[in-house]
């Protein structure tokens, strides 16, 4: 397959990398420093658990030809990047289109992904469990096993033949494609989770080693106040049912044991605190998003949240601290 990859940060260079090696004709679209890397020295990664370092040789370009066809486009970017993109995405010719990475403005995207290209081309969103952090020539990636996909429509499945083409891209692979039916419920729920992590990371100088057990405490409370949040404004829960782990004590051991994983080693790390050291514009895109989300809902209580938020510093001595 003909695939056209926009971004190659850590999480879009590992994609593009299991879509080389599943055999696919992969061009990647970067421009200028990320350009003059990737054609030196090829798509280098050194995956952290894995203990192994690859390096694929993907066609690098810095503008997509207009007369050239793709069957799929991944664009892998912040949220934010992801609107800015747009019309350049408008203009490739494809028939299938997959936003992968938070975005918290779904529903706006795509009615700006139809305004400039039509309804004759499909969009999907996404979203790749893998961490870690982008080296000057290489990245270090943090995966479980081959990782997965996450992927669906705003308020839908895939259709059959949707899934079929995604299933054809990673052929030959172990990388996971997991179809969901309603993305804005998921990537909502994934932000009400992760925006206490990095509240707490910003308390604590992104050395989550130093906090303490109080803080990790309320990160969970935090988190179930916004999936409480989610339900009171009418979007879905998903993975359906993700917010009965409250409501489990036997699962949300498993929790705190997991977030005490994250907040104490060096896996954690790379996975939290090294992603708030180095995208501060995410994070606050995230955050002013999930906030406005609240203001609809009438200033829903969310004490837990205030007081973790209340903690860090404020965005603009994050920018100036972590922005290179």
């Amino acid at each position: 397959m003909k695939i056209l990859v926009y971004g190659c940060g850590v999480i879009g260079s590992y994609l593009t990398h299991i879509l080389c090696r599943a055999g696919n004709n992969v061009t990647v679209c970067a421009r200028e420093k990320t350009k003059e890397t990737l054609e030196k020295y090829g798509l280098r990664i050194k995956h952290k658990l894995q203990k192994t370092k690859t390096v694929d040789y993907p066609e690098v370009i810095d503008k997509a030809d207009e007369n050239e066809h793709y069957d799929i486009v991944f664009s892998i970017m912040q949220g934010q990047q992801q609107t800015a993109l747009l019309p350049d995405l408008a203009r490739v010719n494809a028939p299938l289109f997959v936003l992968v990475g938070n975005n918290l403005c779904a529903a706006e995207t795509e009615r700006g992904f139809r305004e400039l290209a039509g309804d004759g081309r499909a969009l999907l969103f996404g979203f790749q469990g893998t961490g870690g952090i982008r080296e000057k020539t290489y990245s270090v990636c943090v995966r479980f096993g081959d990782s997965r996909l996450t992927v669906g429509g705003l308020h839908s499945e895939p259709s059959e033949q949707q899934k079929a083409v995604l299933k054809a891209a990673f052929s030959g692979t172990r990388y996971g494609l997991v179809f969901i039916d309603d993305m804005e419920g998921w990537l909502y729920c994934h932000a009400a989770f992760i925006l206490p992590i990095v509240y707490i990371s910003y308390a604590y100088n992104c050395d989550l080693r130093t906090a303490p057990k109080l803080a990790l405490d309320l990160l969970m409370k935090a988190a179930e106040e916004g999936y409480a949040l989610i339900k009171k404004t009418g979007i879905k829960i998903r993975p359906v049912g993700d917010d009965k782990y409250f409501d489990s004590k036997p699962k949300m051991a498993v929790m705190k044991l997991a977030m005490f994983g994250i907040a104490k080693t060096t896996i954690g790390e790379l996975i939290a605190t090294d992603h708030c050291r180095n995208a501060g514009t995410e994070m606050e895109y995230l955050d002013r998003e999930f906030s406005g989300l609240r203001e609809k809902a009438g200033g829903f209580p969310m004490p837990n949240r205030d007081r973790l938020k209340a903690a860090m510093p404020g965005w603009e001595h994050i920018h100036a601290r972590y922005d290179k």
